[in-house]
């Protein structure tokens, strides 16, 4: 899944660019909330298990139409995870060169991406100014954990999270009309990319 710190950057600049949200702690507390639990797959509304063809598991990693049918969007927690899960959804699907992911295992992608988090990290938070210390503590106790079950070590591996590009994603993610985007994958009735020309450029050249 897309970084902690990724989350918050986009929350904050969701907020930034004028979005109504009354109550800032719940809109970030459901940011984060997908991936502070023990089951991710469900968290996530996962589809396709199967990690040995990555680009298709990668695809369904999030199943934000299965996840509509069963909530709403009206209060700032439920925005706050509804972005969660668009970030996730976009970040699988259209950050990350197609070529890449097709010569390397799903095993292999994890420790590149979550050594890239530890090279990102600290120039986010500086960057987007992320100081959300109500919420730091279950964010680090949950780093801490991924990183072991993951088996995750400071060995050499590819930086594949480029800050130019990322803060292009972060503002893409950000300019997201959740309403608008929820209604048009309702009217879909499965996963879309958003209606926004640049974004779906990026997303299908990949």
């Amino acid at each position: 899944m897309a970084s902690f710190n990724i989350h918050l950057a986009i929350g904050k600049r969701y907020i930034e660019k004028g979005n109504k949200i009354d109550h800032e702690e719940d809109f970030f507390r459901g940011i984060i909330a997908p991936d502070l639990v023990e089951d991710k797959a469900k968290s996530h509304y996962s589809g396709i298990q199967d990690k040995n063809n990555i680009l298709e598991y990668l695809a369904n990693k999030v199943d934000l139409y299965e996840y509509l049918k069963k909530n709403e969007i009206h209060s700032d927690y439920q925005k706050g995870v509804f972005l969660h899960l668009i970030t996730d959804y976009l970040f699988f699907n259209c950050f990350f060169d197609k070529t890449y992911l097709k010569n390397i295992s799903y095993e292999e992608f994890c420790k590149d991406l979550y050594v890239s988090y530890d090279f990102i990290n600290d120039y986010l938070e500086k960057q987007y100014k992320l100081s959300l210390t109500g919420i730091l503590e279950e964010i680090k106790l949950q780093i801490a954990k991924d990183k072991k079950e993951k088996n995750i070590t400071k060995e050499s591996r590819k930086n594949i999270l480029p800050q130019l590009e990322l803060d292009q994603f972060i503002e893409y993610v950000s300019d997201i009309s959740l309403e608008a985007y929820r209604d048009n994958i309702i009217k879909n009735k499965k996963n879309v990319f958003p209606e926004n020309e640049t974004f779906k450029t990026d997303c299908e050249g990949k």
